[in-house]
């Protein structure tokens, strides 16, 4: 679904933290959270936002998509269209 997208992967030196995917996104990286439910709940990934000093992080779930402004929302369904969106 991300075609031209090579993942990578986080997780905090403690272990307290972590994204389930990094990718490159206009030329910055764009931390990653596939959430199985419409559990809007990202902890993690708010984490790595602002350890990296981050503007954009997005989570994906069953939810409606949703932009709050560094936390954006994606439906999984909608997942493709990443670019255009995040």
């Amino acid at each position: 679904m991300l075609q031209d997208k090579t993942p990578a992967y986080w997780s905090s030196t403690s272990g307290n933290a972590e994204t389930d995917f990094a990718i490159d996104h206009a030329g910055t990286v764009l931390p990653l959270e596939v959430k199985a439910a419409e559990n809007l709940k990202a902890k993690s990934l708010k984490i790595a936002c602002e350890k990296f000093k981050l503007e954009r992080c997005v989570r994906s779930s069953l939810a409606a998509y949703r932009d709050e402004g560094t936390l954006v929302n994606i439906p999984l369904w909608e997942i493709g269209q990443i670019d255009k969106l995040a």
